[in-house]
């Protein structure tokens, strides 16, 4: 007896995930390692115009120097590094960014609870409605730095609210502060992928947006010798893609990026019954008491 074998995308065959609306609120922190995570093809950058389109005030918090993101050396990578994640922040509305500057790919020795301090200060400082970040608890992840930051930003969020903690704060003004809601990403493409729970929808603005800040990351992204091996592989096949004609090879990349960016947000959007969105491990303010979360759920109603 022959076994047929039938190959079928998980897309397909997955449900469609909740859809989770940002709830109303004022202020927003990014929590990632590096200069361009909050811009990633898997998360983050349309969601952070949504919630700027909302009103919110964001901060991004890079902890890393980036020194390693790039092809000029450690010391000029960092600076264009950072000029190009305040030029990201600024397209997707966001106020400002915070460097911590511990070394790229050596954050393994720094010290979790200098980095956590870090962190816990400028969530007292700022008493976000919502912080984004990295799944500590994700199934895998490569980044050292990734894997650093994400428990350091899950410390952090837990260790903000309690009054024992890093007591001297109370002598700047600063008061302890839970943050309610979390939003968690992680790549879907290696490892065992992303565990999310939820979809978040996005406008096509929003997707614009995202768009722009992914491909403000000239030093990283947008290589013109990505666009001219593209073009020399649909060369060699006699294909040409028209909408590069007249373009530079920088010109060409920078629209190749972007078209992959809107391809990843169709993508989430049809695996979740609408246009556009990503999805996340999302933690909301009930989280941490599953009775009372599930009563909720179950009996809440608009009032």
């Amino acid at each position: 007896m022959k076994l047929a074998l039938v190959w079928v995308p998980l897309s397909i065959l997955a449900a469609p995930l909740p859809k989770v609306d940002p709830p109303a609120g004022k202020r927003f922190l990014v929590i990632q390692p590096h200069h361009d995570d909050h811009t990633t093809d898997y998360g983050m950058g349309g969601l952070i115009a949504r919630l700027t389109r909302m009103g919110y005030e964001g901060w991004f918090i890079r902890a890393s120097n980036d020194e390693k993101d790039g092809a000029h050396g450690y010391p000029h990578n960092d600076m264009i590094n950072l000029r190009e994640s305040e030029a990201a922040s600024r397209i997707l509305g966001m106020k400002g960014v915070y460097s911590f500057n511990w070394r790229n790919d050596y954050m393994d020795p720094t010290p979790l609870l200098e980095l956590r301090a870090q962190v816990i200060l400028l969530i007292r400082k700022h008493r976000p409605d919502i912080v984004l970040g990295h799944d500590p608890w994700g199934h895998y992840d490569r980044n050292p730095d990734h894997r650093k930051v994400a428990r350091a930003c899950a410390d952090a969020v837990w260790m903000a609210g309690l009054r024992n903690v890093h007591p001297e704060h109370f002598e700047l003004g600063l008061e302890p502060w839970r943050v309610p809601h979390q939003f968690l990403k992680a790549r879907v493409d290696y490892g065992r992928g992303h565990e999310a729970n939820a979809a978040v929808e996005l406008s096509e603005a929003d997707v614009q947006r995202k768009m722009k800040a992914y491909s403000a990351h000239r030093n990283v992204y947008a290589s013109p010798a990505m666009a001219k091996s593209v073009r020399a592989q649909l060369a060699a096949k006699g294909l040409k893609a028209p909408e590069l004609d007249g373009m530079t090879d920088e010109q060409a990349a920078v629209r190749i990026e972007e078209w992959h960016m809107d391809w990843v947000s169709r993508q989430r959007g049809q695996e979740n019954g609408v246009r556009y969105a990503e999805i996340y491990w999302y933690i909301n303010e009930f989280a941490h008491l599953p009775g009372l979360e599930s009563y909720i759920q179950k009996n809440a109603v608009k009032r």
